[in-house]
């Protein structure tokens, strides 16, 4: 079977574009044939428009022979001329579940470790096989027909977008691709472990993804993204303001909904669609509600105010100088220098109270009331020391740490998705 051409890949990675004139794209490298056709792939695209790849292999730490392979990738990314960056996965594992945790920790690795390098795009391997298990998963859990189009070539998450350039190749067409490299890679053994799910699946007949599906999806993510720009504006403070009316009805309204309080609350995950479907009757009934760790309150100007609950308060957080950190899964902060030893947590009741009127009364327009307890504030070992969205500084030192800190509301998963492609 042949294997990608470089065309053939130039014109699949083209279409999820755009990238930056000199493109420095980061992949995921487990060793494996897929991902290494990839890499040498990328390698190549990026040096003729003057960029460069980055491979990040991620150590689980799960296999006795783990750090060995990490070791002999690392020689073979030096020869080919390619950068490598070895991530580990540290800590106690879960009993139960591992699989997915281990698969939660590595997309966390990656996505912190493109950050660090200001790297934009991640491309992943999936390719056409895994999108076929994907499918037979998910009919299995009696998926809708939307679960049924498959994976999304485009995955846009807090800090990268992720990129699958090779979804639509199969795994024997990768493995030639490594072959006319000559480039050797690694089996994984647990791929065909029949006690895993995906194990089973390659010892069966699996089905394909429905193209109407597919297209169904793109029309609902387009016309879902569209709902919201029209009616959600999202303040830099880390709250949002509802045009019910603007929003529409229907189940297209509730799933942007649930989008909204995902974001907004910092979740993982979008809330239980008959939760979002009560709310949604609330709210048109102008009743405040709860969804998702966020509060929806209807305003004096007919929208409705969206803010991350106060209470249990988002749990408090080091600020390691010179290091990017995400705060309660919405905010990501970069303190370019200044005191070590600050901490970051929400403003809290009592902050507010403390602050100095006139700040406050400053703050008082902007701000609605649900949504000043959970501001971002940098405190010390004598309490408050900033509130950066409020511009406000305990001391002239606090002003100068200001000055040096970058924050931005960032949610972990973003409120509008990425056209399907």
């Amino acid at each position: 079977m042949p294997g990608l051409s470089p065309q053939g890949f130039a014109a699949s990675i083209e279409r999820l574009g755009p990238f930056e004139p000199h493109p420095v794209i980061a992949v995921a490298w487990s060793g494996g044939g897929d991902s290494t056709a990839l890499l040498l792939l990328a390698r190549d695209w990026t040096r003729t428009r003057g960029g460069r790849v980055v491979a990040l292999h991620v150590d689980h730490g799960l296999r006795a022979e783990s750090a060995a392979e990490a070791a002999m990738l690392e020689a073979r990314a030096r020869d080919w001329g390619v950068e490598f960056v070895a991530l580990r996965w540290d800590g106690p594992k879960p009993r139960a579940g591992v699989l997915e945790a281990a698969r939660e920790a590595r997309y966390a690795l990656l996505e912190a470790a493109c950050a660090r390098r200001a790297i934009l795009h991640l491309l992943v391997a999936h390719n056409a096989d895994d999108q076929a298990e994907t499918v037979a998963l998910r009919a299995e859990r009696r998926s809708g027909a939307l679960g049924l189009a498959g994976m999304s070539a485009i995955v846009e998450r807090a800090q990268i977008r992720i990129l699958r350039p090779v979804l639509g190749v199969t795994h024997e067409a990768l493995l030639a691709t490594c072959r006319a490299y000559g480039a050797a890679w690694i089996e994984d053994p647990s791929n065909a472990n029949p006690a895993t799910a995906r194990g089973r699946l390659r010892e069966t007949d699996l089905p394909k993804p429905d193209p109407q599906a597919a297209k169904s999806r793109r029309t609902r993510e387009r016309d879902l993204a569209n709902r919201l720009a029209l009616a959600v504006s999202v303040a830099p403070e880390g709250f949002a303001r509802l045009n019910l009316a603007a929003l529409g009805e229907g189940e297209l309204a509730v799933e942007a909904l649930g989008r909204i309080a995902r974001a907004v609350g910092g979740g993982d995950y979008t809330p239980r669609r008959a939760r979002a479907t009560g709310v949604f009757a609330a709210l048109m009934r102008g009743a405040p509600a709860t969804l998702g760790r966020c509060r929806f309150a209807p305003a004096r100007d007919g929208r409705i105010v969206v803010a991350r609950e106060a209470s249990p308060a988002p749990p408090e957080i080091p600020i390691p100088p010179g290091e990017i950190v995400v705060w309660d899964g919405r905010f990501a902060l970069h303190l370019r220098g200044g005191p070590a030893g600050l901490r970051l947590g929400a403003l809290g009741d009592d902050g507010w109270a403390a602050l100095p009127p006139p700040v406050r009364d400053a703050a008082r327009p902007r701000i609605p009331l649900i949504a000043r307890a959970v501001l971002p504030a940098l405190r010390d070992l004598d309490g408050v020391l900033a509130v950066p969205h409020l511009l406000y500084g305990r001391n002239a030192q606090a002003l100068d740490t200001l000055a040096k800190l970058d924050v931005r509301f960032r949610p972990r998963l973003p409120m509008a998705p990425a056209e399907f492609v």
